[in-house]
């Protein structure tokens, strides 16, 4: 159980999620741009030991699992971001023929890890709302990119309207790629007021949720103080209960006594009366 326990601690969640955001950025470089021999060999052994970590992870809770048939179907993603794809195909890496193959497996790794990741910290974005944060944000970007490509001539691709809209809604501001048009200024400068509106929404979520722990902690302990209190005073009140007893049956006890004091002075009384009756008879016995 202390294994179990381990596995359902949040620092581990938490740990295991910045590794797999890592390994996540890590992929998706590998898919969109061509990185170096060595590189991507680091890459290899570190996606290898993110999933020997997985793989634990999954059968040590499959194994604590009631119902092992519905976890599998509720958790099967989990074995697909822990297969190791870049290292099984590495053997066929030069085959141009199963290139499109290992690409399309490790599109489907990467979405699998995505799945991973936000099942790993559902509880955090539910009660910070970062979820529906993140929702917004990826639509204010979606919906900027497109209308600076559409009505700026000046912006020259797709990629040059995502890295504005993207330096410009993490208020970073490169500078390198503008907007000329009227239209473009004013979608830069939306794009510049949501930016500065979502990040100080996120660091208020945050902090209203840490926030949030804190307080419910000491509750927590003040709750359990209160208890506490309450099992003195009820312990207090058995004493007292029992005391009260204690009281009744030693007056019992004083009247027992004072009834056998009252009886053993009536038997003295008794025997007084019947020595000076025997005295008597000895004296009339004499005469």
């Amino acid at each position: 159980m202390q294994i179990m326990s381990f596995y359902q601690n949040s620092k581990f969640n938490y740990f295991l999620s910045i590794l797999i955001v890592i390994d996540l950025i890590l992929i998706t470089l590998t898919l969109i741009s061509d990185v170096g021999q060595n590189l991507y060999f680091s890459i290899i052994i570190f996606d290898a030991i993110l999933c020997i970590i997985l793989f634990i992870d999954f059968f040590t809770r499959l194994s604590y699992s009631d119902d092992k048939k519905r976890f599998l179907i509720k958790n099967w993603t989990e074995l697909i971001a822990a297969i190791p794809f870049d290292l099984i195909m590495l053997p066929f890496v030069l085959n141009n023929s199963l290139l499109r193959v290992f690409k399309v497996l490790k599109f489907i790794k990467v979405i699998a890890l995505f799945s991973q990741f936000f099942e790993t910290i559902d509880f955090f974005l539910k009660k910070t709302h970062l979820d529906e944060i993140f929702g917004i944000t990826l639509l204010v970007v979606l919906a900027s990119t497109l209308g600076l490509y559409l009505f700026d001539p000046s912006i020259n691709s797709l990629f040059d309207s995502l890295w504005f809209v993207l330096s410009t809604i993490t208020t970073v501001g490169y500078g390198d790629v503008l907007p000329q048009s009227g239209a473009g200024k004013i979608i830069g400068l939306i794009t510049l007021i949501v930016g500065v509106l979502i990040f100080s929404t996120v660091t208020g979520a945050i902090a209203s949720y840490f926030a949030r722990r804190i307080f419910m902690n000491e509750d927590f302990n003040i709750t359990e103080n209160d208890d506490n209190i309450e099992h003195l005073k009820e312990t207090l009140r058995s004493n007292k209960e029992n005391l009260n007893e204690v009281h009744s049956k030693v007056y019992e006890i004083d009247n027992d006594v004072e009834s056998l004091k009252k009886e053993i002075n009536e038997l003295k009384e008794i025997n007084k009366e019947l020595k000076e009756e025997i005295e008597t008879l000895n004296k009339n016995q004499k005469n």
